[in-house]
């Protein structure tokens, strides 16, 4: 596994460029690698302006650069160009500072005129340190990025896809082999499998659900990190169910049911890849849950989704699932959002 640097020039202590670098990075632990953070704000002031690249704490930071494999380096936009934390810090670094490393630059920005920073800007410099090779990079808007108090991060499609595509091809270059997901495609021939969360198939849904939880609530507890329920609870024979779409050999969404009561399933696990959404695919997997289910003798399935899940209420909604909750009142406030739906006649005279 790799050792990689993560570079923030944000000089706020709330900052939205800090939250998506904080998201980025699940992302990359969950591949297994090493991640040092880099946070130019902390360093002495002095000493950074000065260019003194002896002083402890930056000689600290410099060796932390030239030990790590792979690096990422974040900037909010200021007037058209990268922050000055930034551009100081890279000037006292030696030329080839960056010589061989994979890099990854990203950048958030209040205005769509400033995406043209990374390429214009930045990325000059980055070569200019001697970088092995330089992701695609990506600009978010910050209108696509809404912190909660307390900590937490939702961000809108348009932004999180292709942040997720540009980090799987950064990943995959670290890591020798190719990007995971490409291009968003409309699937053919998806399978759906029974498995159980155990299995090397599941990897994907439940390693991204950890990212994701963890990122839109800003905590790691047992409900972000999938603990709260035993795996067995998925089994067959404890009266669960786990079911995987599959698609040209990949994980392309899934979700599972446990006993809730002796007449009820519980739905949990519900996903569907970054790069996929929106092809039905969730509405497949639900379908899937009731066929089994039914199955396994059940008369309703009942499920909760998190406030910060909009996406998720929107799917149950669609698929006939009566929300037991005030649908004009803010999530928020609100907490779990429970849904339950009764399964259809027809289709238990069908099983």
């Amino acid at each position: 596994m790799a050792t990689i640097a993560t570079i923030s020039s944000s000089p706020s202590l709330s900052s939205r460029t800090d939250a998506v670098l904080e998201h980025v990075t699940k992302r990359l632990i969950s591949h297994g690698h090493t991640v040092t953070p880099i946070v130019l704000r902390d360093l002495p002031a002095e000493p950074l302006l000065r260019g003194q690249a002896d002083d402890p704490a930056i000689a600290v930071a410099a060796a932390i650069l030239e030990a790590a494999d792979a690096v990422v380096v974040t900037t909010p936009v200021y007037k058209a160009a990268y922050s000055g934390l930034l551009k100081v810090f890279l000037d006292l670094l030696p030329q080839y500072a960056l010589k061989g490393k994979t890099v990854l630059p990203l950048a958030t920005g209040g205005t769509p005129a400033h995406v043209l920073v990374i390429d214009y800007a930045l990325r000059p410099v980055l070569t200019s340190l001697g970088a092995g090779a330089i992701g695609q990079g990506w600009f978010v808007l910050s209108s696509h990025i809404q912190l909660y108090d307390g900590g937490g991060l939702l961000l809108d499609p348009t932004a999180s896809v292709p942040l997720y595509q540009v980090t799987e091809a950064f990943l995959a270059t670290v890591e020798g082999g190719q990007p995971v997901e490409g291009t968003p495609v409309q699937l053919a021939g998806v399978e759906a499998i029974r498995a159980r969360p155990e299995d090397p198939e599941a990897a994907p849904l439940l390693a991204d659900l950890v990212v994701e939880y963890s990122t839109r609530y800003g905590r790691t507890n047992e409900n972000t990190q999938l603990t709260e329920v035993p795996p067995s609870d998925f089994h067959a024979e404890r009266g669960g169910a786990f079911v995987l779409l599959r698609s040209g050999g990949r994980t392309v969404a899934g979700g599972a049911i446990r006993r809730y009561d002796d007449e009820t399933a519980e739905v949990k696990r519900m996903w569907t890849s970054q790069v996929h959404r929106r092809q039905g695919l969730g509405r497949r997997v639900l379908a899937e849950l009731e066929a089994a289910a039914l199955d396994l003798g059940y008369r309703r399935l009942y499920l909760t989704t998190g406030p910060r899940q909009p996406e998720a209420a929107a799917l149950y909604l669609a698929a006939g699932f009566e929300p037991q909750f005030d649908t004009d009142v803010d999530p928020e406030s609100i907490g779990p959002l429970q849904f339950r739906k009764e399964l259809s006649v027809a289709l238990r005279a069908a099983s």
